[in-house]
């Protein structure tokens, strides 16, 4: 073999192991971007932080034949545990908007019994959320500032519909997600409630929102999520979002009443915001002051009917009177579905 003929056997053998080596980056690439646009995230500990710049693991679009994909999120900082009235909620959203899934974003894996109720739900994925403690460069310190930023980063990413914790859904949102954006605003002359926001990722609504936190101030209790939205964006320009009044989003205090305290006819709402947290001072006369799946079972309230309507059955285990009891299987009829019946 010549001096010649060695030099090319050695170029073409470098040239080969050269083109291997960036096949199998190329692959490898190939793979983990594959994965990571289509994984789910199926258990609680695989994090992910949403910023300024709104990167997040993608979780899926949704897409279907309306603007806004199917997808519910709920987000919770701090407390893991699921209360009743947080189950029914869940519920609730789960039988009457049929998500094609439900997304808990939190920063402590979900427990207690009734989270054990639901925490194998096919349609429920849990997810790791850092809790927000800036934006723009401006510090969070109030946990529920936080909550406002992160669903609209979240929405940013994924669209979908964002409930708080304590809303009851009473019908379908499927009319709601041929708009844009849209958003319950009691009166032209109260601010707009954030509590329920359904929106596409690229909404100028949402998006203007977002940015309007660039004068984020954390002393001032709702300035930014509904003060600054309302006055600044949706007064100067009606017609960037679609509004509803209360009667279809009831997000204003003063149906607490008729929440807790009176009987109607809840399946006119396609929503209600129990303000749950708010009771002790709201409606001190409620002789019921938590509730749960003994005091609901025959509780002659808008309330009771409510959470009647998404509790087919209940086994769970509650404190009452000091002592344990294990509830009887109770079975709904369903031609009584609003009722008791024991089987």
């Amino acid at each position: 073999m010549t001096a010649m003929q060695d030099v090319k056997k050695r170029v073409w053998k470098q040239v080969f192991v050269s083109v291997l080596v960036i096949a199998g980056t190329l692959l490898c690439y190939s793979v983990y971007t594959l994965w990571s646009s289509s994984v789910v995230l199926v258990g609680f500990w695989h994090p992910h932080h949403i910023s300024d710049s709104h990167s997040i693991i993608p979780l899926g679009n949704g897409t279907d034949d309306a603007l806004v994909p199917n997808l519910v999120h709920l987000v919770r900082f701090g407390n893991p545990v699921i209360t009743f009235v947080e189950l029914i909620c869940i519920k609730a959203a789960l039988l009457y908007i049929k998500p094609k899934k439900l997304y808990i974003h939190c920063d402590n894996a979900p427990k207690g019994r009734y989270w054990d109720e639901i925490s194998n739900h096919s349609d429920i994925e849990v997810v790791y959320l850092e809790r927000p403690r800036q934006v723009f460069g401006i510090a969070i310190d109030v946990v529920q500032h936080a909550s406002d930023v992160a669903r609209l980063q979240i929405l940013m990413q994924l669209g979908g519909i964002y409930l708080d914790n304590d809303v009851f859904v009473c019908r379908s949102f499927d009319e709601f997600r041929h708009y844009t954006f849209t958003v319950g605003w009691p009166t032209k002359d109260a601010l707009i409630g954030n509590q329920i926001l359904i929106s596409t990722k690229d909404a100028p609504f949402l998006l203007e929102y977002y940015d309007s936190y660039h004068k984020f101030d954390d002393s001032q209790w709702y300035y930014n999520a509904g003060q600054v939205p309302t006055d600044d964006i949706l007064r100067k320009n009606p017609d960037i979002a679609h509004t509803v009044p209360d009667e279809v989003f009831g997000v204003s205090v003063g149906l607490i009443y008729t929440i807790f305290l009176q009987k109607t006819d809840w399946h006119k709402w396609h929503a209600l915001h129990l303000l749950y947290r708010h009771r002790p001072y709201l409606t001190k006369d409620d002789p019921i002051k938590e509730h749960d799946p003994i005091n609901i079972k025959k509780l002659d309230t808008t309330f009771g009917a409510m959470a009647r309507s998404v509790l087919p059955y209940v086994s769970l285990y509650v404190m009452q009177d000091g002592r344990t009891y294990e509830l009887k299987k109770q079975q709904l009829s369903y031609r009584t579905a609003n009722y008791w019946r024991e089987q």
